[in-house]
Order: C-alpha cells, then structure tokens, then sequence
C-alpha cells in the first residue's frame, strides 16, 4: 500500500466533525489540517492524534491574494506535508462535511499501480428532502442515519501522486487540483458522500455565517425553515433515496470514460 496522507480543509462543522473524523481515521494516519471556524471544530481537530498539523485561517490570511481563504489556500498543507513526509506517495483532500464510501488508499494503491498522477471522484450530495419536514431529524445523531437523499455523481480530483514541483498558485479558486501534475487520470471514479445540509439549524446558521464572509453561496437561497426542504437542488434532474447502493456509480458497474461522460446529460441540468 503507498503512502496516502490527508489534507482537510474545515470551516465550522462542529456538529459532524467528529463522525466525520472517525471515519478518516479509518484510511489516514496522517492529517494536515487547515481549519477557518469559530465555533468548536478546532477543539474537536485537535483531540485526534492523527491530526499531525493545524493552522487557521488567520494565520495564513495576510499572505493570500484579496485575503481570501480559497483553493489556493491549499498550498500551505502541501508544502508542510512534502516537508514532514518527503517521500512519494499520494494526497488526498479530505472536508469537514464529506464521508469516503469508497476506501482511499485502496484507490491510490490501485492509482499507482496503473501509474496514474490524479483521481477523480464522483460526489454524492445529501440535501434536506421534503419528505423529511416531519421527522425529528434533530434526535438522529449520525448525518448518514440521518439523511439519505441525494443527488449523484458530482466530479472533482480528489487524489493526486505526490512528486516534485507540484503547487497551487495562492489565488486559485473553484480547483482544488495543483499545477504540475501529468496528464493521467485512474479509470474509475470512486465515490465519497458530500453532508453540506445536514440540518435546519445548522443550514440556516451557515446562511448566518455566509452573508457575512462570502466563503459559500450555495446557503443563501435559504431562508426560512420552510426553504430548507426541497425536492431537488439546482442544477439537478434527479434525486434518489439511499438504498444501501449507489448502482450505476458504483465503481464495478461505471462502463467506459466515454459512458460516464455522456451519462452527466442524464443527470445534471442546465444552468
């Protein structure tokens, strides 16, 4: 197995942090944290002894473009980790709201093996349905008991092979994949289970904590309690109910590139 370290990006997930967290600890032994809260997440960070660095985001804030905590941001958990862990291997990215459903460092094993630079994975985003305005989900402790509809198949580079002269350039936005890698990328999609909307409070707290600084629009079309509920996101043609499989994405049943890059017609709508 290579060596596979996680580089985590958090901002105010106090309330999943720790399942979330208890599942890395599953596939990383080593993480790097940069963490933007001002509510409990750092505390909750720090009592892991996998969590081998941390800085926040004021600590790094006078040295990024427009003093915006971006993508870009990145760069200064890559270069701590090529310092601590010099040796090849891969990174991963890793968030305070997103659960692996398939094992990272079986993917970056199999990566290596195909002599891939980059993984791309399909994102499964939970939101609050409609049918779900009736249930107490406040009493549901775990996000995953707690939600189980979704939208599929969202596609971002979440794996990279760890080589020389990789970087982010600070500015970057909307990429989180750094300059310098090859052109390979693995053939299947592994899939990890994305928590953005995990709860009416929660929802509208992050609504609270956006219009002041920005970090995410995807909460200001929420506001009321009503709001929160809907029947699909923007941008989707489809919603499903988790039914212990994610089927047609999962990675023995993917097909060819070429299939997959049709099937987004499927799936997302224009906007």
């Amino acid at each position: 197995m290579v060596q596979n370290i996680g580089l985590m990006i958090t901002n105010n997930e106090e309330d999943c942090i720790a399942e979330v967290m208890n599942e890395h600890i599953k596939y990383f032994d080593k993480i790097l944290v940069l963490d933007g809260s001002s509510d409990r997440t750092e505390e909750i960070l720090r009592s892991y002894p996998q969590v081998k660095y941390f800085i926040k985001d004021k600590d790094i804030i006078d040295r990024l473009p427009n003093r915006k905590f971006e993508d870009g941001a990145r760069q200064f958990l890559l270069a701590k980790a090529q310092e601590l862990f010099p040796i090849e291997g891969w990174f991963t990215l890793l968030h305070g709201d997103e659960i692996f459903h398939d094992d990272p460092n079986w993917v970056a094993t199999e990566a290596e093996k195909a002599r891939a630079e980059k993984v791309n994975w399909y994102g499964m985003n939970y939101f609050l349905h409609t049918s779900d305005q009736s249930k107490d989900l406040e009493a549901i402790s775990s996000v995953q008991a707690r939600l189980l509809w979704y939208v599929p198949g969202h596609i971002e580079i979440r794996q990279f092979r760890n080589k020389k002269g990789i970087s982010y350039d600070l500015g970057q936005r909307n990429n989180v994949l750094p300059r310098g890698l090859g052109l390979r990328i693995y053939k299947y999609f592994p899939i990890y289970k994305h928590y953005p909307y995990r709860s009416v409070a929660q929802v509208l707290s992050k609504r609270r904590q956006n219009l002041d600084s920005g970090f995410s629009v995807s909460y200001d079309r929420f506001a009321d309690v009503a709001s929160c509920f809907i029947d699909l996101p923007p941008g989707y043609k489809v919603a499903r109910r988790f039914d212990g499989s994610f089927h047609e994405f999962e990675i023995k049943d993917q097909g060819c590139l070429l299939w997959r890059a049709l099937r987004g017609y499927c799936y997302f709508a224009k906007v």
